[in-house]
């Protein structure tokens, strides 16, 4: 038995003790992996900086300090969302007990990403701790470093039998993906995303796709351009643009263009100063496959600010591109670094055309003072999710769901989304072996009589505001059923 169908026998096995379903176990787990994150942030932070050149204060900002954030959120509300939910009922169902019930899935597969080690792969893991699963992690082998660190302290902190580790690269990947499991959570490229899939149909297992594509963002002529592109610089150049929600390229009229590359340039100098290889905010490429990669998009476009580069340090300077082309090479798929494309476009219709054509994207952020145009790209695109006058925050927002539309992905999770996303929501109804009559309408011989009763019992719902008022609407079914009885029987 290879070392993978053993950590997921392993995790089987423990989720059938049903250990997992136990609240306090689930919150018991929960607060110990916080600990993890006040006891270990040194190591770490540590070992992301030696992956991906993250500073201490970067790494709690973008990876840590949300997973304490989720965490927190989630023993907090745990009960709430565990609860059986009440539903509306019909006429027909007046006395009976109709609830949801979220039920844990199993076994769980999460497959994190590089560019944000932790926090793709424990925001997941956090949701399928909290909804009573078991959960085998497997960190990106990318992040070499992480990845150690990870398969280190996971087991330190939380049950280490419902939970394990597997660490390791393709090869082990594809022999976890031959096991059968009840979810699988992939952050990532829509490439092996479609990999993902077509593995888990075999056993007909559910997925999460967490997914990317070309982020549009469109800036109006006539917004704050100065604000508007200090949070374009920022949400691009940040993990030097190795973000799934990073803007990939800028849409903008032909009139403000030279302003909105010297503000983005303006930008890249306050944030990175005048040389951002030499400053501790700035990252790098996770490895040289990806500097060449990125590289071999700048051919066909004129560099209007950075493009310098150094394949030894994996170094690329926050680059703005000027009056690209659709063809042009970085425009044929997500960019996934620090270049920043500007497409000029003869105002807002011909910008939605242009995000229309391609595939759907995991982000659409639209910079306006005009709250019209703003409804306008809201009503007439389809993206994961939409941000005015900003980037990359939504994320933060554990109320919103976050995930991905089309090509973009499917499913969706942060706070109770990734509760629900990883719970099975069981529809229960609870009758008694009572008041036969009410259901004569259903029986043979079917009759127009009864169809017509049928209808009315059916089709009138009630207000679960009612429930207060729960004698009266029994006596109500009381009278139903006699009635009922005596005229349709």
């Amino acid at each position: 038995m290879s070392r993978e169908q053993q950590a997921v026998a392993r995790a089987r096995k423990a989720f059938e003790t049903g250990r997992s379903k136990c609240l306090e176990h689930r919150i018991r787990q929960l607060k110990n992996l916080q600990r993890l994150f006040i006891e270990k942030q040194s190591v770490i932070s540590d070992a992301v900086k030696k992956d991906l050149n993250k500073s201490e204060v970067g790494t709690q900002l973008y990876e840590t300090l949300g997973l304490e954030g989720e965490i927190s959120l989630a023993i907090k509300k745990l009960k709430e969302w565990a609860a059986p939910r009440p539903v509306e009922k019909n006429l027909m169902t007046i006395s009976d007990t109709v609830y949801i019930k979220p039920e844990p899935l199993g076994v769980v597969l999460i497959i994190g990403a590089w560019n944000y080690p932790w926090a793709v792969t424990i925001q997941p893991l956090i949701g399928a701790i909290a909804a009573g699963n078991a959960a085998v992690v497997k960190p990106s082998e990318v992040c070499v470093h992480t990845s150690k660190v990870m398969e280190d302290l996971l087991p330190l902190y939380i049950d280490k039998e419902l939970y394990p580790v597997v660490t390791g690269g393709v090869s082990e990947t594809q022999e976890l993906l031959r096991q059968r499991f009840d979810h699988i959570f992939y952050t990532g490229n829509s490439m092996v995303g479609k990999l993902i899939m077509e593995a888990a149909a075999k056993h007909l297992t559910p997925v999460t796709l967490e997914l990317g594509g070309k982020s549009p963002c469109y800036i109006d002529k006539d917004c704050d351009i100065s604000i508007a592109c200090r949070r374009i610089a920022w949400g691009k150049y940040t993990n030097c643009g190795q973000t799934c929600i990073a803007p990939d390229y800028i849409l903008c009229e032909p009139s403000v263009l030279d302003r909105v590359i010297e503000e983005v340039k303006k930008s890249i100098k306050e944030f990175y100063t005048d040389n951002p290889k030499t400053c501790p905010d700035y990252g790098r490429i996770i490895n040289q496959r990806h500097f060449k990669r990125i590289m071999n998009m700048l051919e066909d476009s004129a560099i209007a600010a950075g493009g310098d580069n150094d394949e030894s340090d994996c170094y690329i300077a926050p680059t703005v591109l000027r009056d690209v082309k659709p063809e042009a090479k970085v425009m044929q798929e997500e960019i996934f670094g620090p270049l920043l494309p500007i497409l000029p476009v003869n105002g807002l219709g011909e910008a939605i055309k242009f995000i229309n054509k391609g595939e759907k994207p995991l982000a659409l952020y639209v910079f306006s003072s005009d709250d019209k145009v703003i409804k306008r790209m809201t009503d007439e695109t389809s993206s994961g999710g939409l941000l005015a006058n900003d980037c990359l925050v939504h994320y933060s927002v554990s109320s919103l769901p976050f995930g991905g539309v089309g090509n973009s992905g499917m499913g969706c999770y942060h706070g109770k989304f990734s509760f629900d996303q990883l719970s099975h929501l069981r529809g229960c109804l609870i009758k008694q072996l009572k008041m036969e009559g009410v259901n004569s309408m259903r029986y043979p011989p079917h009759t127009l009589k009864k169809l017509g009763w049928a209808r009315f019992f059916i089709l009138n719902n009630v207000d679960m505001g009612w429930i207060g008022r729960m004698t009266l609407l029994a006596v109500l079914a009381v009278v139903a059923a006699v009635v009922l009885q005596k005229y349709l029987l």
